[in-house]
């Protein structure tokens, strides 16, 4: 099924323009460039060009203070007692017959492994990652089995245990990650397929560290291809030249940063993502702040005939959007993507816009405030979020005329719930598909995808949505015969019960969300409660999440073992399954 939803997404991309008419008539690209003359003493993208927030602060107090507590400023941070939030305090976490040791010790914080009682490795935490659903941990080694001198005690890599925020523990990152660890937790011998204790010898600046800090834009234009292969430059305006960002490297003597992945970490302006990630270099700014607004563009003298125009750049979408684009990205080319270009998990929000009814009309900033933390994945719709419907379709803004066009009470479903379903896996959650779509694309009930429709209908069938969208807008859905196999010769299945026994893990995963914010999730724990004991550990994670949310209260390891062996899971399944019949 995997093979059959990439077949899809591939042809869903080539016809994606369709979905623009929808929006059709707002301002779109402005192809155009910048005056010349006027880029040629201004510079925003040079390490000399960035003054870090505070001195963006002095004049901006209230968003510097937004800021600190915002989600973006914890992205990366150096390990200390203010920015750890994983239980150093030597707790032993037991896993696969092996032990990792998380401790603290002269404002340092470590994890040993152990194999018995023989202790094989210790890193040093270096820097801490995310704040919010979960914190990894970026390290050194300091003891091993490796010859000194080697990488793993000079470079900062990943530590491949997390600590979950949601679920208060210690996890291998398996449990928490689903697209970098597919397939069963175990090989057929029995050995582990992700073994945690194995160190990654990936190091940190040639992974995380692009997204997750601020640092001079032209390291960022230096890669003129990224790893998805888009040009380099700021979208949607034409890449550089090859020769353009030559010229950018030898002026400032760069060249060992051009065809390299790895990153300067010496660079960063800030550790974590602040200002002038979105606001380029502010140092003209700062300096002649009434006549010398900041630029929402990267300016420099070489890249003149390239830059777009600045003047209202910060309204304009295909700007706004672009910013966010330069690390609302990652994921794109993943497997588990649904094929009407929604991610499958988060982090791809500005791909799916531009795959979306409103690509090029809407801005991120139109639901999103950039300097105030926004509310937790899953949180109830706000009223700036439905505005942003409205300002473009105001025909619907009156409640029967919203209701007229839904078909549905507006108490009970929103813009968002069909036009942006929640079918993206968040770390704690289920977010809603940034690609704005409709009910009525073919590519996305007739793929067996869940749809809008059914993630609340969860007792209704395919058969049931084709015929409601049919009659009700018109829509004339076909289901092909293909999804006779899972959705029954008649597609007459519930489409929760289908979803829940469906091959693709993201589709079960997907359907166990929906049934936690579902009035019948009770009905279904018997059926949830055999995910217990599925083969991957993300899968297992998330069912025990969705049951847990159903009863609103924890399974103790007593009762469910997350990370226990496969046997006395198998056992504690086959009871809770049980129990949960009767």
């Amino acid at each position: 099924m995997r093979l059959t939803y990439i077949t899809i997404y591939c042809a869903a991309l080539a016809t994606a323009a369709a979905a623009l008419l929808s929006c059709a008539g707002r301002t779109g690209s402005q192809n155009t460039y910048a005056n010349a003359e006027e880029n040629s003493h201004y510079s925003n993208v040079r390490p000399e060009d960035y003054v870090g927030p505070q001195v963006c602060g002095k004049c901006h107090a209230n968003n510097y203070k937004s800021w600190r507590r915002h989600p973006h400023s914890s992205m990366n941070m150096l390990a200390d007692r203010n920015s750890v939030l994983g239980d150093f305090s030597g707790v032993s976490v037991e896993y696969a017959g092996r032990r990792a040791v998380f401790r603290k010790e002269d404002g340092n914080y470590f994890a040993d492994y152990y194999d018995g009682e023989a202790k094989e490795r210790t890193f040093r935490v270096i820097r801490t990652v995310g704040s919010r659903y979960e914190q990894d941990y970026v390290a050194v080694q300091v003891e091993g089995p490796e010859a000194p001198g080697h990488p793993l005690y000079v470079e900062e890599t990943r530590l491949r245990f997390a600590w979950s925020i949601v679920a208060e523990r210690w996890l291998p990152q398996s449990y928490l990650e689903p697209t970098e660890y597919p397939g069963s937790e175990y090989l057929d011998d029995r050995s582990l397929r992700y073994d945690p204790f194995v160190p990654d010898e990936l190091p940190f600046n040639e992974r995380c560290s692009r997204c997750h800090n601020t640092y001079p834009y032209d390291l960022r234009f230096y890669k003129i291809f990224s790893e998805f292969g888009r040009l380099s430059g700021f979208p949607p305006f034409p890449g550089a030249t090859p020769q353009t960002v030559q010229k950018m490297v030898n002026e400032a003597g760069d060249e060992q940063w051009l065809n390299t992945v790895r990153f300067p970490m010496d660079r960063f302006v800030t550790v974590g993502i602040s200002c002038e990630s979105c606001h380029f270099g502010g140092r003209i700014h700062a300096e002649n702040a009434r006549t010398q607004p900041p630029r929402f563009v990267p300016t420099h003298p070489l890249l003149a005939n390239w830059t777009p125009p600045h003047e209202g750049a910060r309204e304009r979408a295909e700007v706004v959007n672009a910013l966010c684009l330069q690390c609302h990205h990652s994921g794109e080319t993943a497997e588990d993507n649904w094929p009407d270009g929604s991610a499958g998990v988060n982090s791809m929000e500005s791909i799916e816009m531009e795959s979306g009814a409103c690509a090029s009309v809407i801005k991120c900033t139109d639901c999103h405030d950039t300097h105030v933390s926004g509310p937790p994945a899953g949180a109830p719709d706000r009223k700036e979020h439905l505005q942003a419907c409205i300002d473009c379709h105001q025909e619907k803004t009156s409640r029967d005329a919203a209701e007229a066009h839904s078909l549905h009470d507006i108490d009970t479903a929103s813009c968002l719930d069909c036009h942006m379903p929640r079918i993206v896996q968040g770390f704690e959650t289920y977010n809603r598909s940034h690609r704005i779509s409709t009910p009525t694309e073919r590519r996305i009930v007739a793929t067996g995808m869940p749809n809008a429709c059914n993630l609340c209908h969860l007792d209704e069938s395919l058969a049931w949505t084709r015929d409601a969208l049919n009659e009700g807008w018109g829509a004339q859905v076909s289901l092909p015969t293909g999804l006779r196999t899972h959705f029954g010769d008649d597609y007459s299945i519930p489409a929760g019960e289908a979803w829940l026994a469906h091959p693709q893990a993201s589709v079960r995963t997907v359907a166990v969300g929906a049934y936690s914010r579902s009035e019948l999730g009770e009905s279904m724990l018997p059926v949830i409660a055999q995910g217990l004991g599925d083969e991957n550990a993300y899968v297992r994670m998330r069912h025990l999440q969705g049951i847990e949310a159903i009863l609103d209260r924890r399974l103790g390891d007593g009762v469910y073992d997350l990370t226990g062996g496969v046997a006395e899971r198998g056992v504690q399944v086959g009871e809770l399954v049980e129990r949960f019949s009767k």
